[in-house]
């Protein structure tokens, strides 16, 4: 399936630009802002512009400021990544992450300092102190103080509610995009297109994900004939807190300042299975929690911070503090429910070190994009460093780059059926089924069949078109789903966060 709806560009309302940036997250206003200012930009977002998962992170940026430490945050990152990275791309992150954390400083961001000095904490996976942070709402920080600069910019035209349907091409090349802006479709002329959709964490049914996080970008990259590569490897976060259907974050920093975790008879249980214990790399401190609760045979798993200073866990962590007591919980008194949930993706659209794809003039960057920066299992706060050092790359890239006129081509389809109005409850079954299989501890079993029934799914809506987004956004997570399983079932054995349990095949 080439194009995931019909449309016929030469009755569609037209937007022109010189570059067209897909996402609202850290890499997508940073690559924004990055643009040449005589180059127009449009920045579309699927609802609004602080709806993404950059807007939810808590813990902050990893980023070395002592280049006596370059070499260690290296080793941490491939440590972390099961030696899977690519190598000069992890030298870049690090060696770069600096400039670009001072760029934010520029626009406003406003990190915790001690003594007028910035404040360095430790997550897991990491050797030494090298996270920046504004408490434990840094992503809320960033997010907002680079919406002000990018809406003081004039190159700069953010249209929200809005979503990518497809990107066109013609020879290989970017020849613009269809989205719907209002429930109706439009054309966007570019020849430049960056896809910052963010992750993959909705196609389960518990997530820390921002709702919107259902592939789309990397869906519409795959059916332009992008690569996509490494999208088994999908990192579970081990201490969400759950309640109402929902997957609160507990960060890692809460860890890194010295939270324990323990199980239901109160060990600190961490000892037993890594170096490190508390701040074990995520894959490792995911599994060992679903051992502890299969020994247990329950999910009662929590993590202590009864012992810290008085006074310190509210002033430093306010928003997990606040969201504890709502739920309940006084964490100066008791100890804080955790479970594994759905977090991070390490796969994507294959980009070379400026973030471009095998397709001219298309680009990727933050979590969408597999730069190889974070191998099999992501180091904690890569991510913002990430989208930060490689959404500059690509603004550099395409500033260097000139305008071509397009040549735009229609696909007609008949708008349809009853099916539309089935998927919803569909929707319930592929969670339930990547839940099942393309979790923490997999089969090949499980990942058989469940290549079956995501097929299954793709067969009956095959030939359904409609311009509802929920259902648009529906068809791509079924793309998504199925590469995640294919790409699972290709690797025979455990890496990083794809891990096989022992299988009776």
């Amino acid at each position: 399936m080439r194009y995931l709806t019909s449309f016929n560009t030469d009755l569609l309302e037209i937007i022109e630009c010189d570059v067209l940036i897909v996402g609202s997250g850290i890499a997508g206003l940073f690559t924004a802002l990055n643009i040449d200012d005589s180059l127009k930009v449009c920045l579309i977002s699927k609802t609004d512009l602080k709806t993404n998962n950059s807007y939810l992170a808590q813990g902050g940026i990893a980023v070395t400021f002592n280049k006596k430490d370059f070499q260690g945050h290296i080793d941490d990152t491939l440590k972390a990544g099961a030696f899977y990275n690519d190598l000069t791309a992890v030298r870049i992150l690090v060696e770069e992450g600096r400039k670009n954390v001072e760029k934010l400083i520029e626009y406003g961001v406003d990190f915790d300092k001690i003594d007028g000095e910035i404040s360095f904490t430790r997550e897991g996976g990491h050797l030494e102190r090298r996270i920046i942070h504004k408490k434990d709402y840094t992503g809320k920080e960033i997010i907002e103080k680079l919406i002000q600069v990018v809406e003081q910019r004039d190159n700069i035209h953010c249209y929200e509610d809005t979503f990518l349907v497809d990107v066109l091409t013609c020879d290989n090349s970017v020849d613009g995009a269809i989205a719907v802006i209002n429930d109706k479709e439009c054309l966007i002329k570019t020849n430049h297109a960056v896809l910052a959709t963010g992750g993959v964490g909705r196609l389960f049914l518990n997530s820390t994900n921002s709702s919107i996080s259902t592939g789309d970008g990397i869906a519409a990259a795959y059916r332009a004939g992008a690569v996509i590569e490494d999208m088994e490897f999908v990192q579970f976060h081990p201490t969400p807190f759950h309640s109402n259907g929902e997957a609160f974050l507990i960060s890692e920093a809460v860890r890194g300042e010295g939270g324990i975790l323990r199980n239901d008879s109160g060990e600190a249980f961490m000892g037993k299975y890594h170096s490190l214990k508390d701040l074990a790399p995520r894959d490792i401190v995911s599994r060992s929690i679903l051992k502890e609760q299969q020994l247990q045979g329950n999910k009662n798993i929590y993590l202590d911070v009864t012992h810290f200073e008085e006074g310190y866990f509210e002033k430093r962590f306010p928003s997990i503090f606040s969201y504890c007591i709502s739920q309940n919980v006084d964490p100066r008194k008791e100890w804080i429910p955790v479970n594994p949930s759905a977090h991070y993706l390490m796969g994507g659209i294959k980009t070379d070190l400026f973030g471009r794809t095998n397709i001219e003039g298309l680009y990727s960057c933050g979590e969408a994009a597999r730069t190889g920066v974070q191998g099999a299992n992501r180091l904690a706060s890569n991510s913002l460093s990430e989208g930060l050092v490689f959404g500059n790359r690509v603004a550099n890239v395409i500033n260097e780059s000139k305008k071509n006129d397009g040549n735009y081509v229609s696909v007609i389809n008949e708008e349809s059926s009853e099916l539309v109005t089935e998927y919803k409850k569909d929707i319930v079954i592929l969670k339930t089924i990547m839940d099942e299989t393309a979790n923490i501890l997999r089969t090949r079993k499980k990942l058989s069949s469940a290549k079956d029934r995501i097929r299954t799914l793709e067969k009956k809506y095959e030939d359904v078109y409609s311009y509802k987004k929920e259902f648009l956004e529906f068809k791509n997570m079924i793309i998504v789903a199925s590469l995640i399983i294919d790409m699972a079932l290709k690797r025979k054995k455990s890496l990083g966060s794809h891990y096989l349990e022992n299988d009776d095949e």
